[in-house]
């Protein structure tokens, strides 16, 4: 039945040309989506990974008026007793702050992020102790809470000309650099151009002991939906709670519905790739019903003819998702290139005049996946057979004489 089938397919050209594009299309757009919905949610978790949190609250209120030391465009201060609140809520693990100012200098704003020198489990200095791919102290060290010393990204510190062991002014207090950092590959959260100690940082505000970012861990995964209601009452007016889910619709829809709705968009793609792939080969069973009802007459069961035409959509379903595999990555790949992301704009905490840039573009990583690649490979040919399956039996379904008699 198998070389029936062969002969079957290399007879029919035009026909099989056709049913063999409709299997490549369903094939390429299920790889490219797969694809693509992965890069970009791996994308969009990768900033909260790279924190070693789960959530990051923040506070948004009405800008302050100038200061030499003030806290960046609309955030707003969050109390030391609040993080504590935060931390005794079920479910959490850590809840670690850092506060990110603008401190002014001869008229020139520095963004300094002051973190917990002996804490950094979670915020944006975590990834340097844990080799998370992002952050790197290429030079020096981290500073010493008890000394006025500093850690400068490696752009900031070469705009400025300094290297570790030089003093730089941050708004009106001078620091001795202890370390270079290097950021690349992953936007972070509450990043700045300059780390010191988050003591050393409150001073400067002189607001007490407050924070504008609050990093927090759960105990697991599926506690971050109550917590986030909890923290979000617990805060009160303005507050902001992000977490894995939430970031990609907060950076864009568009962003947001291809990283949650893969699964949505495959299925889509198989029920109407499934109806016209059936309807062509219902199609084409019409233009051979005095062809079957030749082989019917000649003794052909209606399971030889089930499985004549099953295998005949099979093997023109293998022949359209191998390549359509191959096309669909090709395409996800060139889409990725293509795609700008970036942490959403309640993220971006340095001012329009800063010197450097802040690090919120996201990285889309595409790969081929061996899942990916099985997933869409068996959701093809199971359309194929499908489809074979209901040609053939209504094929068979026609009685001989009726199928000769036809015009």
């Amino acid at each position: 039945m198998l070389g029936l089938a062969l002969r079957e397919i290399t007879r029919r050209k035009s026909r099989t040309a056709l049913s063999v594009c409709g299997f490549l299309l369903v094939a390429l757009l299920i790889a490219a989506g797969h694809c693509l919905g992965r890069a970009i949610k791996k994308a969009t978790s990768e900033p909260l990974k790279v924190t070693g949190a789960d959530l990051v609250v923040s506070r948004e209120v009405k800008p302050c008026a100038f200061l030499k030391v003030k806290r960046p465009k609309s955030l707003g201060a969050i109390t030391a007793s609040e993080v504590a609140a935060i931390g005794k809520i079920p479910g959490v693990k850590t809840a670690t702050g850092s506060l990110v100012v603008w401190a002014f200098h001869d008229g020139q704003p520095t963004v300094v992020t002051g973190v917990v020198p002996d804490s950094v489990k979670t915020g944006p200095l975590r990834q340097y102790q844990s080799g998370e791919r992002c952050c790197v102290l290429e030079e020096g060290r981290l500073f010493d809470p008890a000394q006025d010393e500093a850690v400068l990204d490696k752009d900031f510190a070469a705009q400025k000309g300094v290297k570790v062991g030089d003093r730089v002014f941050l708004g009106p207090r001078e620091f001795t650099v202890c370390g270079i950092l290097k950021v690349a590959g992953v936007a972070v959260i509450g990043g700045g151009q300059a780390y010191v100690p988050l003591t050393t940082v409150q001073e400067m505000l002189k607001e007490g002991e407050v924070v504008d970012y609050v990093f927090v861990a759960t105990r697991t995964t599926d506690v971050v939906p109550a917590v986030s209601r909890a923290i979000e009452e617990l805060i009160g007016a303005g507050a902001r709670v992000s977490s894995q889910d939430s970031l990609p619709s907060q950076i864009s829809q568009s962003a947001a519905m291809t990283a949650a709705g893969s699964g949505a968009f495959v299925f889509l793609i198989l029920v109407i790739g499934g109806l016209l792939i059936v309807r062509s080969a219902l199609s084409s069973v019409r233009e051979r019903v005095v062809e079957i009802g030749i082989l019917r007459a000649l003794g052909w069961r209606k399971r030889h003819v089930v499985s004549l035409l099953s295998w005949e959509t099979t093997l023109q379903g293998i022949l359209g998702a191998v390549p359509g595999v191959v096309l669909g990555y090709v395409v996800a790949f060139v889409i990725c290139a293509q795609l700008n992301l970036s942490l959403p704009s309640s993220f971006d905490s340095y001012p329009p005049c800063a010197t450097t840039a802040p690090a919120l573009t996201l990285t889309l990583e595409p790969r081929v996946a061996l899942d990916g690649v099985a997933i869409t490979l068996l959701l093809t040919v199971a359309l194929a057979v499908a489809a074979g399956l209901i040609a053939g039996r209504y094929a068979a379904a026609r009685a001989p004489m009726d199928s000769l008699r036809q015009p």
